[in-house]
């Protein structure tokens, strides 16, 4: 992995953990045990810093995305949520946090609304625009719970199914 990535991954860190107001490049020096100065060389600004969280967490999203494009959409869409949950939890904890930050800059709290759900795809899979927002919102929802109640996969599996199967699901 080269340098840049892993100062991307101790900010997504640092935030996740600490919150927003704790990333530094101060502090993403000290993490990874760098000589001061270190992060600043890779990213001149805290604005930066932000922006290569945000590619960070939007190139782990297309490539979960990549993965997972065949099967049973309700199976899909719990693993996919479950994944972010487990193995993605300091990305998903760091893009809540910078998304409701008014700190950060609109267009990068734009770009992190948007980089773990495809609208395209969401509106392919149920063949309307609105159901496809609709669905979406669902899945966002499901990982604010999740993230503020603790992570339960049973509680994923039966509003998913229904929002795809209809009530009877």
């Amino acid at each position: 992995m080269d340098r840049r990535t892993v100062i991307a991954d101790a900010a997504i860190s640092l935030i996740a953990h600490s919150g927003v107001r704790s990333l530094t490049h101060r502090a993403i020096d000290s993490t990874l045990e760098l000589s001061p100065g270190s992060t600043s060389y890779y990213f001149r600004t805290k604005k930066d810093l932000i922006d290569a969280v945000v590619e960070r967490i939007t190139e782990f999203s297309r490539a979960a995305f990549g993965q997972a494009t065949s099967g049973d959409p309700v199976e899909m869409t719990v693993a996919y949520l479950a994944d972010l949950l487990t193995e993605r939890a300091d990305q998903l904890r760091a893009r809540h946090a910078l998304t409701i930050d008014p700190t950060v800059e609109p267009a990068a709290r734009e770009r992190l609304a948007r980089c773990l759900f495809s609208a395209e795809g969401a509106t392919e899979l149920l063949g309307d625009a609105g159901q496809g927002e609709g669905f979406l919102a669902l899945c966002e929802g499901l990982i604010a719970v999740a993230l503020m109640r603790g992570y339960r996969a049973e509680s994923l599996r039966t509003p998913v199914a229904r929002y795809l199967d209809g009530p009877g699901a």
